[in-house]
């Protein structure tokens, strides 16, 4: 009887220390076990000498191998440019992941170092500690100025923080025709405003994709190195701002953060007036992209967390930008 179909595997972490790590060349592997799903599926791994890397098994739905390619190449590139970001490592072949034939269809695997330091927290000095974050991010994109890759990757534009989202929620809110149009107008009028800026005006660079004021530890003497580049590509870099202004509002924490933030920007990084005039539009976008985000994966995550009170908490949380922002 042939095997039956599935959406997604998840794959033996003893398989992957017999047949795939070896290639690495990390020496002997004491622990692999799976630690996280999500956007993809990433293994612990820990070595006798002591080390800790990160294996991640990109899912098939998620990224194309054009993708993965183009993320590991501005990994290389921030490696070589001594910049503090979490390191892919080499096979022995010289290549940076591997093919697995998984029940689903081809996988691709990465194995990356893990970042130094503890995880960020603002429990305690958490201006200080939004200070340096945008400090660490202006030098991010210092170091990511003259990347480039030729494997094409997804861009972070209109259409990807709009319009593709807009296509997977709309089967969700198909019974609710007020909060359908409603979102459809305030993504109209978000998409319209940035392009009238002009969008050809705003900075335009490599971006990480998720600087919510974490994915990035932090050592003792304050080195912050960003790992989980998985939604980075090029875009806007308001965008990429705009993602921490967004999670400090998710977490109550604008106040407090966001000022100290943007001041260390600022001094490594200075910005143009319309790059700062952009950033609470791409809030506004940010949350439409989030639920996308969402959505698009709820074949894989499971639909039942996208109900009523899940639209009821992201739309209220729409219409206070709106007001606050639009």
């Amino acid at each position: 009887m042939p095997l039956f179909p599935v959406i997604e595997s998840i794959l033996s972490p003893q398989a992957l220390v017999k047949d795939v790590l070896p290639d690495f060349g990390i020496g002997n592997v004491t622990t692999c076990q799976f630690f996280s799903g999500g956007f993809n599926h990433t293994y612990i791994v820990k070595t006798v000498d002591g080390n800790t890397y990160y294996a991640r098994v990109y899912r098939q739905s998620w990224r194309t191998l054009n993708d993965i390619l183009c993320e590991l190449d501005a990994l290389i590139h921030l490696k070589q440019k001594r910049c503090a970001a979490a390191k892919p490592c080499a096979r022995q072949d010289g290549s940076y992941h591997c093919v697995l034939d998984a029940p689903e269809g081809i996988r691709y695997v990465a194995l990356f170092s893990e970042a130094l330091g503890s995880e960020l927290s603002y429990a305690q000095r958490p201006q200080a500690v939004a200070y340096q974050y945008g400090q660490a991010v202006a030098r991010l994109h210092n170091a990511l100025d003259d990347f480039t890759s030729p494997y094409r990757r997804f861009c972070i534009d209109l259409d990807h923080l709009i319009d593709e989202p807009l296509q997977h929620i709309e089967p969700f809110l198909s019974y609710r025709t007020e909060d359908w149009a409603y979102l459809k107008a305030v993504a109209n009028v978000v998409r319209q405003r940035i392009l009238d800026m002009p969008a050809s005006t705003l900075e335009q660079g490599f971006c990480h994709g998720d600087l919510q004021g974490y994915h990035a530890n932090v050592t003792e003497d304050g080195t912050m190195t960003f790992y989980d580049f998985d939604c980075g590509g090029f875009g806007y870099r308001s965008y990429d701002l705009a993602v921490f202004l967004w999670s400090s509002r998710l977490e109550r924490q604008e106040q407090l953060r966001w000022s100290s933030f943007l001041r260390g920007y600022q001094e490594i990084r200075p910005l143009n007036t319309v790059d700062i005039s952009a950033i609470p539009l791409f809030v506004s976008a940010r949350y439409i992209w989030h639920m996308g985000m969402h959505t698009q994966n709820s074949s894989t995550w499971g639909r039942g967390q996208f109900n009523d009170a899940y639209f009821d908490q992201h739309l209220a949380s729409l219409r206070a930008v709106e007001t606050e922002y639009l």
